[in-house]
This record gives C-alpha cells, structure tokens and sequence, in this order.
C-alpha cells in the first residue's frame, strides 16, 4: 500500500467481506494480507481490461475498413515499435511483444491509481519486481537464442579472444551475474520509488480535504505524465539490456 493512510478502496473492502467469510487462503490472511489481495485483484483487473480491448481490436482484421479502435491500437503499436527501433536496432520487431506488453501494462497501473476507489499495484515493490524478473529472465532467454548456450556463457565472460582475457574471464562471469541482479532490483525499485512517492502525496494531499482541490487537480496531471514517463523507462532499459545481451560486437 502507498500509505498506511489511504483512503478505502474498493478491493480493501471486498477483502474485509472475504476475510469474515473465512475463504481467503492463508497467505492473504497475513498482516500485509489486504495489501497482497489488493495488488492481485487490481492486476488481474488491468489483464482483463486489456484483453478484451486487444479482442475488440482485434475481432476485425478480416475487415477492409479498420474500425476506431484497431486504427488506434495500430498506431500506438507502431508507435511503439518505431521507438524500440531506435533503442534496439533493426531486430527490435521480435521483441515488441514483451516490451510493448509491459510498457501498456505498467503504464495502466501506474494510471488506476488516480482513479477514486483503486490504488496503483506498481506502488508496491512485489509487483514491480515479479515484472522485473520476468523481464531478466527473457533477457537471458533472447541471450541463449542468440549466441547459442556456449556463446551465451562466452558472453557473460567478457567474450574472451585472448590469452589475458581467458585468465580473468572466471572473474568476470560471476560478476556479469551479478549485474543481471543488480539489474533486477534497479528496474523494479526505480519504478516502484516513484509510483510509491506520487501515490504517497496525492493520498496526503487528498487526506487535507477540499482546500487544496487545486493543488491536487495540478499534482494529479503530473502523476500522469510521471506514469507514462515510468513506463517508457521500463521499456527502455528492458530494451537496453536485450540489445547489451543479443549484440554480437
């Protein structure tokens, strides 16, 4: 939860009605309990949503005359797909559907935080590093596919070629997976540090009541340019680190 402080929300109180009725397993029934079913039910919230607008998008194709919504998703997917050309290169194509899912998917739960009733799941740090990791594990995985298994383990190596750099290369292994680590906890705490603080002072703000509508209304428009922009750097750094991982140089 952003704060200990926020206001109640829709899923907190279908929560205290399934925690009376003793359904919940055991693990939703800690004391962060509230916070973790929150976080589910706002995710999976976001996954549907954006299933069924992929299908409404999508049930067309066979049409000659696109509708609004395929023409819009079509252009926020070439959109998408140009920027991904100038941050990986000419092989950005197989990799827009990790890296646009999660710029769309982060970038809608980052926004449902601003709605009344709802909080940001991305405010939390046990989604954002689930995201994290999934996407380093792809990382590697894209790796492998690249350089072959062998190639892979020369990468993280340092690509030794000669005889100084063979010498150190098992120093420089456990460091490269190190790195992959490091990686990890920074894609996830950069992103949950500055959801978690716009939650945090829009919840403060709306706790000082209607005097400071104004201010509010101001530092909400911010939190929506901050989501985007916390999207776009997720995918960003997703896309510099495959682009670091699959380079042949």
């Amino acid at each position: 939860m952003a704060s200990g402080h926020h206001p109640p929300t829709i899923a907190g109180f279908l929560y205290q009605k399934l925690y009376q009725s003793n359904i919940l397993p055991g693990f939703l029934k800690g004391k962060d309990g509230e916070t973790y079913f929150q976080i589910i039910v706002y995710s999976w919230t976001v996954i549907g949503f954006l299933i069924i607008l992929s299908y409404l998008a999508t049930k067309r194709l066979d049409k000659r005359t696109p509708g609004r919504l395929q023409s819009l998703m079509e252009i926020v997917v070439d959109f998408l797909g140009n920027l991904l050309d100038s941050l990986i290169g000419h092989n950005s194509k197989k990799y827009l559907g990790l890296l646009g899912t999660a710029f769309i998917f982060i970038l809608c739960l980052n926004l449902l935080g601003l709605i009344p009733g709802m909080i940001s799941p991305t405010a939390n740090w046990n989604c954002t590093v689930s995201m994290a990791i999934v996407v380093i594990i792809m990382v590697q995985v894209y790796g492998i596919k690249e350089h072959g298994f062998l190639g892979y383990i020369k990468h993280h190596a340092g690509s030794p070629k000669e005889i100084a750099t063979w010498l150190i290369a098992p120093l420089i292994f456990p460091l490269h997976l190190l790195g992959e680590l490091i990686r990890t906890v920074s894609l996830s705490l950069r992103l949950y540090l500055n959801i978690f603080g716009e939650d945090t002072i829009l919840i403060s703000l709306a706790n000082m009541g209607f005097p400071l509508l104004p201010l509010q209304l101001i530092i909400m428009g911010f939190a929506v340019f901050t989501s985007v922009l916390q999207a776009f750097i997720f995918m960003a750094l997703s896309s510099i680190y495959i682009m670091l991982m699959t380079s042949h140089e």
